[in-house]
């Protein structure tokens, strides 16, 4: 090994080689953004298109199935999705992980460019949004008004949103609740037919009349002058005052026929918060930025806009991300400081000199801080999952180091020379820690290639704690040897002289008395090795009996502070009374939460024409409604998100309006990191609704029986009353009219049509005609309707078409262009695991008609996906773990010695599950694959003394046993080094506790379970596997001693 030798005949190189690495890193630290978790651009695209005032039917005839026909056929793609709703086409498409989103995005458009003009001209153009973790709002507003309340649309854009999309690192700036103002022209159809007029010649007369036209230019000779025809509309009144037709000498104008009236959009969006109906505004950050950086920068600018504002203009801060960001990662960072102080503690403890304390302290911070230069170059965040990373390489990048100082005072204490010793020491245990070292980072290896969530969220952990161990073992083979020979003493002659406190005298008979009783424990397990292999295979059979009884989980959901209703009242009801629905709730947590922070409440009712709730991960419709609270940190309260969620889900389900909901308490990201899929989804698909809906009810009847479900629900669409015009296409051929020119003057009659803009000090807004009120809303009037033929003629609507009142769905939910409906629920105290069960039982004792299929999706598919990537991990881990040790040794039976540590280190992670109530998880599983080469390290160090030993002509079993006596304390000190660092992490109360503490309880169950089969079972395995060499041990002892009584 020539690493050792370079850095003790060379300090002054080593030394700047390692301030250059901590100089890098702190630079690099600081130039980290901070963020809760990994940027995550999941392999999935979402096409809204707009198809105003048409039903869902509608939307998916005409707008969904082109679209998913074409888009079916785009590459890489696994899956399809559509949800068809009044107004608006929603379509996911799901890619295979590893997918370019980008690429896949511009294909997607490209396709759709191929079917657009087969859309409806009403139908706006599809707009495609690429799902990440950004869409997550990071900071969201309730703006009140008092007297500007009527025109506050215009004071939100340009006075607030405007500044704040130029915020570096801001990303979309969405806002809804606010009163559109627009120009109605309500007609009267019965003096339109008097006068031979429909709606739709108004709509083009006010265009033609409301235009300004460039009509060229006028050249003198001298001067060049452009020549304009303007004819906008400058106020209200020109717009009544429009000609419209010349009728028996008279002058029609519009007003004879209209009501014109400067008022509002009818609102199909509402947002309150506790002081009452106002708007709501949520800012997205942009991909990568900071998400701490980009609040606090948007907090400040607010508190400048607020400034300028009219004095009835109230700001209230209702949603923040920050807090989750600080919390989460503040508690990390303390769980990291007291990680350090643990084993600073434990390296004092067991070294009790201060100079070797030193050099085993200042391996931490190079090695840890050689993870922000990685950090920075990779363009990653601290996250949680990177902080975890150096929670977990703390205790485990100073065993590199412990061994090498061991044993380079072995040698100093033998009479070596400092420098000798210091060559030698490292060099003597180089390849025993890069054999150990290489099993951990094979580990580590395939979690690199994981696909889906979990590889995204942890395939930072795993880079990071590779990089952290990678430079701990090449600090320990120059740093520390360099150190070594310039703050180590030799040991005097007279070993008498050497002065010793009394501490160190006490502590020493101490590990003294300790190793010898270990010893004398080894040989007592090695002379009944049977009966402790037996013994130790006994309590793992039973063990892995207690084991199947252990929870299954999928992803930890964790106490973010915050509340949600999600709820749906009866179809048809309008966004305004479903908006009092959501008043109701909001009061109600304002009574019964008392953690809630202050102004953190807000509830949105209702849809919004352009999908922008959905965008921003709200539930759209006339008929649902959303209410959310922050609460007060963790540590500010005695009950948990979920605790209060579960106080207030009866409360809740008792309003009468409510048909459906969902009471939830936990983060919204982590149900964005989900999919916002439920723990059970009974999928049930086919083509005949009325089977596919019995089938739901009876899971859902099923589901509500079960006491280990809550806030079970079907996507059960009952209808909504509607209207149906049933056009007669042989009477109407007869009177020159066809059904598109039918349904087209029905559209514009009801719903309105855009008949251009009205500008006033450089805003725009809509005009619109339709039928006055009085005129629309009764199905009777409908039959009244004039429609104007070919020839100009008006038919009445009754002599071509029926009117018909029937049922038509308000949602369509579609997969793989085919219609479903779920039955859904959340768990109430149960794992998923046992939750599955269930669920599957229910499926086999549900009789299912001919032509429907059933089958679980939800988090449950998610988690049997992902346990099946990590259980191959697991292996692949373990045989690559017996590579790389097998090359170490030269053996293919030492290597198989030491693996038998790891199935025991199944006894002590179930153990660890059973006392902290932990289910197996995606995250404990992390656990378990990071155990496998961990736990294998002492073993190999142990095992490689042993045959060094015997090599120097120790029998078997005193090789063995001084092994064991001469290893324990560095054993017993990366043990502990490793398990009290992961301690704080493992008992950490604070936010995001959810999702790192079942990591850190993981290996310290496990670890604790190894490092007792380490010092006993490897031992008694080993002597079993090579027993056969005592009678050799013998012979060759006895020939020496009887050369040594010759001489």
């Amino acid at each position: 090994m020539k690493l050792p030798e370079i850095g003790v005949k060379k300090p002054v190189a080593t030394t700047m080689l390692f301030l250059a690495i901590i100089m890098l890193g702190l630079v690099s630290l600081k130039m980290l953004p901070l963020d809760i978790m990994p940027e995550m651009e999941f392999p999935s695209i979402t096409v809204i298109t707009i198809y105003p005032g048409a039903s869902a039917n509608e939307v998916e005839e005409q707008v969904t199935k082109p679209l998913e026909t074409i888009l079916s056929a785009a590459e890489h793609l696994s899956e399809i999705k559509s949800t068809s709703k009044e107004n608006v086409s929603f379509i996911q498409l799901n890619y295979s992980w590893g997918s370019d989103v980008t690429s896949s995005a511009n294909n997607a458009r490209d396709l759709i460019e191929l079917v657009k003009m087969e859309l409806p001209q009403a139908a706006q153009q599809p707009i495609i949004y690429k799902i990440n973790s950004s869409m997550t709002p990071v900071l969201a507003y309730g703006i009140n008004a008092g007297i500007n309340y009527n025109g506050i649309e215009k004071i939100v854009e340009e006075d607030i949103a405007t500044p704040l999309r130029k915020i570096d690192g801001v990303g979309t700036v969405v806002y809804l609740g606010q009163p559109e103002r627009e120009i109605r022209v309500s007609v009267n159809p019965q003096q339109l037919s008097a006068y031979g007029l429909s709606a739709s010649q108004i709509s083009t007369l006010l265009k033609a009349n409301n235009i300004s036209v460039p009509a060229g230019s006028i050249n003198t000779g001298i001067y060049d002058f452009s020549v304009r025809v303007p004819g906008k509309f400058e106020t209200v009144d020109e717009i009544g005052n429009t000609v419209i037709k010349a009728f028996n000498g008279q002058v029609i104008r519009l007003k004879d026929v209209a009501k014109i009236e400067d008022t509002f959009v009818e609102k199909e969006a509402f947002a309150r918060n506790q002081i009452g109906e106002g708007v709501a505004l949520m800012i997205q950050k942009q991909t990568g930025s900071n998400t701490v950086e980009v609040v606090n920068a948007v907090r400040a600018k607010m508190e400048e806009i607020e400034k300028t504002l009219p004095s009835d203009i109230e700001l209230h801060e209702i949603i923040s991300t920050d807090e989750i960001v600080t919390e989460s990662v503040n508690n990390l960072t303390s769980s990291i400081w007291y990680a350090l102080i643990f084993v600073t503690f434990v390296v004092l403890m067991f070294l009790r000199e201060w100079k070797s304390s030193l050099i085993i302290f200042v391996t931490m911070p190079v090695s840890l801080i050689s993870a922000f230069i990685t950090m920075y170059a990779m363009g990653y965040t601290i996250n949680l999952f990177s902080l975890m990373a150096l929670v977990i390489a703390i205790g485990m990048v100073v065993d590199n180091a412990i061994v090498v100082l061991e044993n380079i005072t072995q040698h100093i204490e033998k009479g070596s020379k400092l420098k000798q010793a210091a060559i030698f020491g490292a060099s003597e245990m180089g390849m025993a820690i890069a054999a150990s070292t290489a099993t951990t980072l094979v580990v580590f290896l395939p979690m690199l290639f994981m696909g889906g969530i979990v590889g995204i969220m942890f395939k930072q952990l795993a880079i990071l704690t590779s990089v952290c161990l990678a430079v701990s073992l090449f600090t320990a083979l120059t740093l520390t040897p360099m150190l070594s020979s310039k703050l180590l003493k030799e040991v005097p002659r007279d070993h008498k002289k050497q002065k010793r406190s009394k501490f160190y005298v006490a502590s020493e008979k101490l590990f003294n008395k300790i190793e010898n009783g270990y010893k004398m424990l080894l040989g007592w397990v090695v002379f009944h090795k049977s009966l402790t292999i037996i013994i130790a295979f006994a309590v793992f059979v039973l063990t892995m009996i207690l084991g199947k009884s252990v929870g299954t989980d999928y992803i930890p959901d964790f106490d973010a502070g915050t509340v949600s209703v999600v709820f749906e009242t009866e179809v048809g009801t309008s966004a305004r009374q479903t908006d009092s629905v959501s008043q109701q709730i909001l009061q109600l947590m304002l009574a019964e939460i008392p953690e809630i922070a202050d102004s953190a409440v807000v509830s949105i009712a209702g849809q919004t024409k352009s999908g922008a709730l959905t965008t921003v991960g709200f539930k759209e419709g006339k008929n649902a409604g959303s209410v959310v609270c922050h609460l007060t940190p963790p540590d500010k309260r005695k009950r948990t998100a979920g605790e209060i969620a579960d106080a207030i889900r009866g409360q809740v389900e008792s309003i009468p309006q409510i048909e459906k909901c969902r009471v939830h308490g936990g983060s919204a990201l982590a149900a964005a990191v989900t999919g916002n899929k439920q723990p059970i989804e009974i999928i049930v698909s086919g083509n005949d609704f009325n089977k596919l809906n019995a089938v739901a009810i009876a899971f859902q009847e099923k589901m509500q029986a079960e006491k280990a479900f809550t806030d079970v629900a079907t996507t059960i669409d009952p209808g909504k009353l509607e209207v149906q015009v049933i056009v007669d296409k042989e009477k109407a051929s007869q009177m020159a009219l066809n059904t598109a020119m039918v349904g087209m003057q029905v559209r514009q009659n009801l719903y309105g049509t855009e008949s251009g803009n009205f500008s006033e000090e450089g805003d725009d807004y809509g005009i619109v005609v339709q039928y006055a009120p009085e005129h629309r809303n009764e199905v009777d009037k409908l039959k009244e309707m004039q429609i104007t033929n070919l020839l100009g003629q008006q038919i009445p609507l009754a002599a071509i078409a029926d009117i018909e009142e029937n049922l038509g769905p308000l949602e369509i939910q579609r997969q793989s262009q085919q219609r479903y409906v779920k039955a859904t629920a959340a768990l109430a105290g149960i794992s998923l695991g046992e939750a599955t069960k269930i669920a599957r039982e229910m499926i086999d004792n549900t009789e299912i008609p001919e032509g429907v299929s059933v089958e679980i999706g939800g988090q449950v598919n998610d988690q049997k996906s992902s346990f099946s990537s990590l259980l191959l991990i697991f292996f692949l881990g373990i045989a690559l773990v017996y590579m790389v040790m097998a090359a170490q040794f030269e053996s293919f039976k030492d290597p198989f010695i030491i693996l038998f540590a790891i199935p025991f280190t199944l006894v002590g992670v179930i153990l660890a599950f059973f006392v902290t109530g932990v289910t197996l998880s995606v995250t404990t599983f992390i656990g378990l694959i990071m155990l496998v080469g961990i736990v294998v390290n002492n073993g190999i160090v142990l095992v490689d003394y042993i045959n060094m030993l015997r090599k120097r002509d120790y029998s078997l079993r005193d090789a063995v046993m001084e092994a064991g006596r001469s290893r324990l304390r560095p054993v017993l000190m990366t043990s502990l080094t490793t398990i009290l660092g992961m301690l704080p992490m493992a008992i950490s109360n604070g936010m995001g506790r959810e999702m790192y503490a079942p990591l850190g309880i993981t290996i310290i169950g496990g670890l604790l379970i190894s490092t007792l089969v380490t010092l006993l079972l490897v031992p008694a395995i080993y002597t079993a596997l090579y027993h056969h060499t005592l009678t050799t041990d013998r012979t060759a002892v006895r020939l020496k001693r009887q050369l040594e009584q010759e001489k």
